[in-house]
């Protein structure tokens, strides 16, 4: 899967697999990134001696292009040190945590290339939505229906110092 998301990527864009971009900058530590990516799906998948071709052909030419790669590039190969890489000392490169990492400045590329902000726009607006709340209710005191959690995402009505003093009718 990673090989055809590279294709895609490439046909789509390919300025951002560019060694060279045309813009002069060279995003060296995308690529290396996400090269890096498909080495750990191929050793993932226990496939050694394609990882060592990938590695041999796509990561090395990149450290040697941008020195501050190389330490990158131990850490990636050392999950070549034990037979599942669980007991490497880069097995954190294993956890699904590195894909969404890479994904992450994937799409931050993505979107800039395509002159777009690089966060996407709804946690942005649920963060500027909780700094709103915080200025009503400490600036100008104001009671509303508040969003705490942005995870649920459920309006919870403040609780007042009045409610609680006051019986309820029932």
């Amino acid at each position: 899967r990673m090989q055809a998301a590279l294709e895609a990527l490439e046909a789509l864009h390919p300025a951002l697999l560019s060694v060279d971009p045309p813009n002069g900058g060279s995003d060296l530590q995308l690529l290396f990134a996400l090269q890096q990516q498909h080495f750990i799906e191929l050793v993932r998948a226990g496939d050694v001696a394609a990882a060592l071709t990938h590695a041999q052909h796509k990561l090395a030419p990149l450290a040697e292009a941008q020195p501050a790669l190389v330490e990158p590039l131990e850490l990636t190969m050392m999950l070549l040190a034990s037979a599942d890489g669980a007991d490497s000392p880069s097995a954190h490169l294993l956890h699904p945590s590195q894909r969404r990492r890479t994904a992450t400045a994937l799409n931050a590329a993505i979107l800039r290339a395509q002159s777009r902000a690089e966060e996407p726009m709804l946690p942005a607006m649920l963060r500027e939505l909780q700094r709103a709340q915080v200025e009503l209710r400490e600036r100008h005191g104001v009671s509303f229906p508040q969003v705490d959690d942005l995870r649920e995402a459920v309006p919870r009505l403040p609780s007042t110092s009045r409610e609680a003093a006051s019986p309820s009718r029932g």
